[in-house]
């Protein structure tokens, strides 16, 4: 099938190169900025081949728990949010509106790019369509734990605009997978009454309007993960930060995007079990997920299409965890 920008979207069979949707890359942003200490080094891989990253630029301000969103081959990623105070505890954290990106064909520090309706610590990453990104949640503002959807045009330098509300109340520290129409938002921390979410919520990103329940659940509660998707609208998340049992595990479940169904087994993060990895970065056939609390350096990657343990892949130029990733071209 074609996509909105007349491209054949399909699997090459291996870890190499994908014709590109407009969600996803060959360049992966593995790190913007992040945390132990704050960080405000950004690094990059070429995910078809596994190498150490390499050194990209830095961000305007170095934050800790910063999401990300992005065009694919639209050529901007955009760091979300975050906090820029040097603690690792949630409530109280200072949370920034922010919102800064870079160029992926082009090495070099963030810019400005607008800010966001209401400061986001460690807010759910959102959707990407090759044409608007989206957030759900963060910490920050009046409820602390917020329920707003904001989105914006990547291609146009603004400040974010309202889509609607998240399903369920405030939240944050979720992960979300997403094809050219549908965003999923999954497996985060609501503070009322203070719980990890199996739930997973559900939008169309080029409507607007509050996020509904996609119907199953995860078996376990859980969040603090990361995801990408995939050309085949498989997405694969990294369920981290579980309850119950308690603790960090190495866990990665799948999803097919279009069909409302419950998450199944993928395989194993074989790095070991990270809280606050990051993910998001996909050429459309092979994801990778990289870094863990409280400063890991691994990069690990799978191919979507055939389930099964990840391999390593390299590793960061300084370890990190509390941040994200995204990939374009």
């Amino acid at each position: 099938m074609s996509n909105f920008y007349g491209q054949y979207i399909g699997f090459s069979g291996g870890g190499g190169s994908a014709q590109l949707a407009g969600w996803y890359g060959t360049i992966g942003i593995t790190g913007m900025a992040g945390y132990y200490p704050n960080r405000n080094e950004i690094d990059y891989i070429t995910i078809a081949s596994a190498a150490n990253a390499q050194d990209f630029g830095d961000c305007i301000t170095a934050v800790r728990g910063a999401d990300t969103m992005g065009n694919g081959i639209g050529g901007r990623g955009i760091c979300v949010g975050g906090s820029t105070d040097s603690g690792q505890g949630n409530g109280g954290a200072l949370s920034s509106p922010g919102l800064q990106y870079v160029t992926f064909t082009s090495t070099g520090n963030a810019i400005f790019f607008g800010n966001l309706l209401v400061g986001a610590y460690n807010p759910s990453p959102g959707g990407n369509d090759g044409i608007r990104g989206m957030k759900y949640g963060g910490e920050g503002g009046s409820p602390y734990y917020n329920p707003s959807i904001d989105y914006v045009t990547v291609a146009t330098t603004m400040d974010a605009l309202d889509f609607g509300d998240m399903f369920g109340g405030g939240a944050s520290g979720g992960s979300s997978v997403n094809d050219g129409t549908t965003s999923l938002t999954c497996g985060y921390y609501r503070a009322a009454p203070a719980t990890h979410q199996a739930e997973i919520q559900v939008v169309t990103t080029q409507t607007t309007g509050n996020a509904t329940d996609w119907g199953p659940v995860f078996p376990v509660a859980w969040s603090g993960g990361c995801g990408s998707s995939s050309d085949s609208g498989r997405g694969v998340l990294h369920i981290s930060d579980t309850t119950p049992p308690p603790g960090y595990n190495n866990t990665m479940e799948y999803l097919t995007i279009q069909t409302a169904a419950d998450a199944l087994d993928f395989g194993d993060i074989t790095g070991g079990g990270y809280w606050s990895t990051i993910g998001k970065i996909s050429n459309g056939v092979r994801g990778c997920v990289a870094g863990g609390y409280p400063s890991a350096n691994i990069i690990d990657h799978y191919v979507y299409a055939s389930l099964g343990n990840s391999a390593d892949f390299g590793n960061l130029t300084v370890g990190r965890s509390m941040c994200d990733g995204i990939s374009g071209s």
